[in-house]
């Protein structure tokens, strides 16, 4: 059974679900997170600690409740950058997020220039290894390693060492979001050995277009910029020295990318959306650990499974919801790595539902905990029901065997994918002439190298 419309329609919904409940958001509904044990710097008049973000969110309200309820002494200012005057248009909503997220980046690098700005930064789309350059971030790793409260060994240590830039940890994920797992269709797929677990998007094309069903593509919901951002997961890095500030776009290794992302426009391979077409498979980013099991029944039944998509190299990519530096000129880096060390505790981790975290918990207790849970549900034989588009859904309770094989996922991770939003703004602004057949790979890959070597030595 390949996917069809209604089922596309079906994932649509499951997509948006986890935004919409995030943003629907509200005090009155916020995740209750506990507040711990009081520890922390105590002074007579109270640290304020300033954090980065694009926006505030509910979620950032109730991790600052329950952070300066266990932590007297520590006030948290989550400290939003947004353009003014706002757009909330419908035409100008996404000039309005470029423009916001512009904003973030530009004003934040200043701060951080004049030797003050926030204590602490979301890093999601910063230019942190730029920062680190500079020696503007602190040394995580030194503080991880100074406090005889924190084991590093409770952690999912192959996850941080991903963001490890110069052997030092300057920026910590504290959650796991997939980016290169999809959902595939195993009773057209599975018959044969497509050896996803290290196949090139070379071999994708060899192994996979042959078993494209008539009128169908391989792909759904996969416009061209989109296929050439996916082709590029883990990130840029593969093209990109950002401690020597070279690129390597004008090489033949993108180059012939951007040739194989076209011929998979050409030949109808992708779909740009769910349209009409039987497509094998569809990309999906896994967030929560239960999703692994139930997503691919929600959208296949017994014959959904999860694929690892093509790339690079061997191992699975992520990106995180919340990733955090310190700033290393901050006057209030122990309240700062306090702060850090709070949101990596059991308590918090353990609460990654679509209202906390959005992720699954770097912290191998609370991965354990989230997998002991699946297997109490196992026990009791129980089978959960999920309504989508009218239908109701039986979902299987998974053996101990599958759950136990969920981390794997976790231990194979082995690359993060890359966020310098200015890169792939650059990227992007070149490419649409080359899928419209406007410009050559090689005239493409040139102006994509000018543009980010001038970028990376600015």
């Amino acid at each position: 059974m390949v996917i069809t419309l209604r089922k596309l329609a079906m994932s649509l919904v499951v997509l948006l679900l986890p935004l919409l409940t995030a943003a629907c958001s509200t005090a009155n509904n916020e995740p209750t997170i506990p507040a711990g044990d009081t520890t922390g710097p105590v002074s007579a008049d109270p640290i304020v600690l300033t954090i980065a973000v694009q926006s505030n969110e509910p979620f950032f309200d109730s991790l600052k409740a329950a952070f300066e309820a266990s932590h007297p002494g520590i006030e948290v200012n989550f400290k939003e950058y947004v353009a003014m005057p706002g757009d909330k248009t419908a035409a100008g909503a996404s000039a309005q997020i470029q423009r916001d997220m512009d904003k973030f980046v530009s004003t934040v690098t200043t701060e951080l220039a004049s030797g003050k700005g926030p204590d602490m930064l979301v890093t999601n789309y910063l230019p942190y290894k730029k920062y680190a350059d500079k020696n503007m971030l602190a040394d995580i790793g030194v503080m991880m390693n100074s406090d005889p409260d924190f084991k590093l060994d409770d952690y999912y240590a192959n996850v941080f060492d991903t963001l490890k830039y110069n052997g030092k940890y300057v920026t910590i994920p504290t959650s796991v979001q997939f980016t290169n797992l999809w959902i595939g269709d195993s009773s057209a797929i599975g018959q044969s050995d497509v050896g996803d677990k290290d196949w090139s998007w070379q071999q994708f094309i060899d192994r996979v277009k042959p078993l494209v069903p008539s009128g169908g593509s391989a792909i759904s919901q996969m416009p061209a910029d989109t296929l050439l951002q996916t082709m590029l997961n883990p990130g840029i890095g593969q093209f990109v020295d950002q401690e020597a500030r070279k690129a390597s776009f004008d090489g033949e290794a993108f180059i012939h990318l951007l040739k194989q992302a076209k011929q998979m426009v050409d030949d109808g391979m992708v779909a740009p959306d769910a349209g009409t077409n039987l497509n094998l498979f569809l990309p999906y980013p896994f967030r929560y650990l239960s999703d692994l099991i139930t997503i691919p029944q929600v959208m296949l039944g017994a014959e959904g499974a999860v694929y690892r998509a093509p790339g690079a190299a061997p191992g699975y990519a992520f990106r995180s919801n919340l990733t955090l530096s310190i700033n290393d000129k901050s006057p209030n880096k122990e309240a700062a790595w306090e702060f850090l060390k709070f949101i990596l505790s059991d308590e918090i981790q353990s609460n990654s539902s679509r209202s906390g975290m959005r992720g699954m918990p770097v912290s191998k207790k609370a991965f354990h905990g989230l997998q002991e849970a699946l297997k109490q549900q196992e026990n009791t034989g129980a089978t959960s029901k999920k309504t989508l588009d009218g239908q109701s859904i039986v979902i299987e309770p998974p053996t101990d065997e599958e759950i136990d094989k969920l981390e794997s996922y976790m231990t194979g991770i082995n690359a993060v994918q890359e966020t310098d939003s200015k890169i792939a703004e650059l990227i992007a602004g070149e490419t649409g002439p080359f899928f419209k057949g406007q410009k050559s790979a090689e005239e493409t890959a040139g102006a994509i190298q000018g543009k980010v070597t001038t970028y990376l030595n600015e």
